[in-house]
């Protein structure tokens, strides 16, 4: 018995052994993992990990500071000119909606990264043509305190936090920011009117004192001005309903009203009457209606259960109503942003010594300024090519020296020198463009356009290869020489002096000949000076 429990053991460490030591070991692992309590410290490391694994498509930034210094983070998503806009956790109890979030930018990542479609759309074409921006966690302080408690913030403010909770410890109801401000009755639509508030703060239903006062409002506003979204969606929870309408103007109904059709398609969530929520206010998409005259819309996801959060146990339902949510509105947000940014784009060809550089857009004329596509280029002119998402920049290195260029950006850098472009790098049609002078420029290739065309040629400059150096060989003689002989020094008289002789000065050199000037003593003259 003993044997066969020694011999049991030794076959669970080999097992424990072989196994994945966790999931980032694991091939094709998932990053986000929709089973678990997603805290903002989850959300951070995944955000990170995400950016590492998909650096072509995804990048982040803190757009702002919440009071106890958590970062509002911000998530880009594709390579396109057009804008969207999705939100979550507005309300501190509602975080299944960062969740949500979070397992749409991975989930359109990998089908990015695999070349795949997802549910039918064309992630690859999408993503080129319009950048989605997420911002899953916007009130990271309040769903701290509703997850976590009193715990993860200083004992000098425990008192006010459970006033706020009306004398309780337990802040699972909590909706709030850590301030007691509902952040989703502050921004700057119908505030004054906003009825059911409480004057005081408090766990839910506090407007504030003012519109657009807490940090993660204005980090928000300043948020969606800086990449100004075609459409915005924001998430909330709970009662499968769909808000889309807030005083729209007259002229935007029927446009809103059909893709808010759609969404109820695809969702089955229900449609709230424009009539009820015009007595509303104060909330996202109420203010990106009003402001901005644009498409918004604020989905309610789940089945209510009481004051307190989802379980992660109603994510799996909630994801297959959505999921494709995100690259439909992708879509359509492009559609919007090209009607109002119609181009006089004219494609040229591109030859490359000769021969024709065969992309599906190699290169195009704009307003008299030839743009190309650097990658098919620089990668033929055998340039490493390095992009940078944080910084919007490529740096390519090669036989012909260094380059970097930013998009939007008119200065780059040759071989650490800073030089001044004829138009800034710019994307269209999700593909990076540069003047085609900077390729002549970085690379020294001959570079012609044809006026009649408009047609590119590029010739590579010619490779000059150093002669190898031959080594110095030293001479060896054949036989050996004999040294010179010595000979004993000669006497020379010394001729009696014409005039008594004058002591040198120590360190003085003479010159030869006489010359009547003074020498400085330590003075070398040289012959002939």
């Amino acid at each position: 018995m003993k044997r066969v429990g020694m011999a049991l053991m030794a076959l669970i460490l080999v097992v424990l052994t072989l196994a994945p030591a966790g999931r980032s070991q694991a091939a094709g692992a998932s990053i986000v993992d929709p089973s678990v309590t997603y805290t903002y410290g989850v959300l951070t490391r995944d955000i990170r990990e995400l950016a590492a694994k998909y650096p072509d498509i995804v990048e982040y930034k803190s757009i702002g500071k919440t009071l106890y210094g958590r970062d509002i983070w911000a998530v880009g998503l594709g390579t396109g000119s057009a804008t969207v806009f999705f939100n979550g956790s507005h309300h501190a109890r509602e975080w299944l909606t960062t969740t949500l979030n979070m397992q749409m930018i991975e989930q359109y990542a990998a089908a990015y990264a695999e070349n795949r479609k997802f549910e039918g759309y064309d992630v690859r074409d999408i993503l080129s043509k319009t950048k989605i921006w997420f911002v899953p966690m916007v009130n990271p302080d309040g769903v701290t305190l509703q997850q976590t408690g009193l715990q993860s913030f200083p004992a000098s403010v425990h008192k006010a936090l459970i006033a706020m909770n009306d004398g309780s410890r337990n802040f699972k109801r909590w909706k709030a920011n850590a301030q007691g401000v509902d952040p989703n009755r502050q921004y700057d639509a119908n505030w004054e009117e906003l009825v059911n508030n409480y004057y005081y703060p408090h766990w839910m239903g506090h407007k504030g004192t003012a519109p657009m006062t807490t940090r993660e409002n204005k980090a928000m506003i300043a948020f969606t001005y800086e990449i100004d979204p075609e459409i915005a969606v924001s998430y909330h929870s709970a009662g499968r309903i769909l808000y889309w309408n807030f005083r729209t103007p007259a002229a935007n109904v029927a446009r809103d009203k059909r893709l808010a059709n759609i969404f109820t398609a695809f969702t089955g969530y229900s449609q709230v009457s424009p009539s009820y929520n015009s007595n509303g206010g104060g909330g996202y998409t109420d203010w990106f209606i009003q402001k901005l005259g644009r498409p918004a819309f604020t989905p309610e996801i789940g089945v209510k259960n009481g004051e307190t959060n989802l379980p992660v146990s109603a994510f799996g339902e909630e994801w297959r109503r959505n999921k494709k949510i995100g690259l439909w509105i992708a879509q359509e947000g492009y559609s919007l942003w090209a009607a109002k940014n119609k181009t006089t784009v004219k494609p040229v060809s591109v030859f490359l010594d000769g021969k024709r550089i065969d992309d599906d857009l190699a290169a195009f004329n704009e307003d008299g300024a030839t743009f190309v596509s650097y990658k098919p280029l620089l990668t033929s002119l055998g340039y490493k090519l390095k992009w940078e998402g944080a910084a919007k920049s490529v740096t390519a290195t090669g036989d012909y020296g260094t380059l970097r260029f930013t998009l939007g950006k008119k200065e780059a850098e040759i071989n650490g020198k800073t030089v001044t472009l004829t138009a800034a790098p710019r994307l269209y049609e999700g593909v990076i463009y540069v003047p085609v002078r900077l390729i002549s420029q970085a690379t020294g290739a001959i570079l012609t356009v044809y006026n009649d065309t408009g047609a590119v040629s590029i010739k590579s400059p010619a490779r000059v290869t150093p002669e190898p150096e031959v080594p110095t060989v030293p001479t060896v003689p054949t036989e050996p020489v004999e040294p010179p002989t010595e000979q004993p020094p000669a006497v020379v008289p010394t001729p009696e002096p014409s005039e008594p002789a004058q002591s040198e000065v120590p360190g003085e050199v003479q010159p030869s000949g006489s010359g009547g000037e003074d020498v400085v003593p330590g003075t070398v003259v040289q012959p002939g000076a």
